[in-house]
């Protein structure tokens, strides 16, 4: 599985301070060129791994209406469908598959609680998930989801052509100056032959991943 490095740690710990500072600014931090940090942050997008840059709220200084926790007991072979569909839900803001009996758990905001009853009617009449329990959230101490980034943290990557998520070192074709990653040679030549229309007159590069050669004892 790809891993980040020492410059990709150092460029992702700078915007998480701050995600407003301009690529020199970061690139001055991190002690790198700025074509450095543009390439980086621009590849570390294509591989989903910065999803966008945008500003984080001080809940605090917002009048909210309710929020709750939700723990529901989903079937194992359903829970991926099920979540999609939660996944288009306003009122859904946050959706945890969990350990345990209750093995779903949705943090939603609603302005009433004659919203969330709606909520969970259309959950148990659309999806047919009936909510084991629930609590209320009084007041938020604390809500960071920063993600702790240090060299040597694994990137999980998805196929482009199959979707799986890539278990070890990607195989990679390069088009136009974009990475595309592939779990196996197979997939990464199917996705070719898909696009050949578009690829033609394109700079391809393929590269496949390097494995220590087995040595002789």
């Amino acid at each position: 599985m790809p891993e980040l490095d020492d410059v990709d740690s150092r460029i992702l710990g700078i915007l998480v301070e701050d995600g407003r500072r301009s690529f020199r600014e970061v690139a001055r931090r991190a002690g790198v060129t700025t074509p450095t940090v543009q390439a980086r942050v621009k590849r570390m997008m294509e591989e989903g791994l910065i999803r966008k840059i945008s500003p984080i709220f001080d809940v605090s200084k917002f009048k909210q209406g309710l929020v709750f926790h939700l723990y529901l007991r989903v079937n194992p072979a359903e829970i991926e469908k099920i979540a999609h569909k939660l996944e288009k839900t306003t009122e859904v803001r946050g959706i945890y598959l969990t350990t345990g009996e209750n093995n779903l758990t949705l943090r939603v905001a609603v302005d009433s609680l004659e919203q969330l009853q709606r909520l969970t009617e259309t959950l148990d009449r659309e999806l047919g998930v009936k909510q084991n329990s629930s609590q209320m959230v009084v007041r938020i101490f604390k809500d960071d989801q920063t993600v702790v980034v240090s060299p040597g943290t694994e990137v999980r990557l998805k196929c482009e052509t199959c979707g799986e998520p890539i278990g070890a070192k990607p195989f990679v074709l390069k088009v136009a100056g974009h990475e595309r990653f592939f779990c196996c040679p197979m997939c990464q030549e199917k996705f070719r032959e898909k696009y050949e229309p578009k690829l033609k007159g394109l700079a391809l590069t393929i590269k496949a991943p390097e494995y220590p050669s087995a040595q002789s004892t």
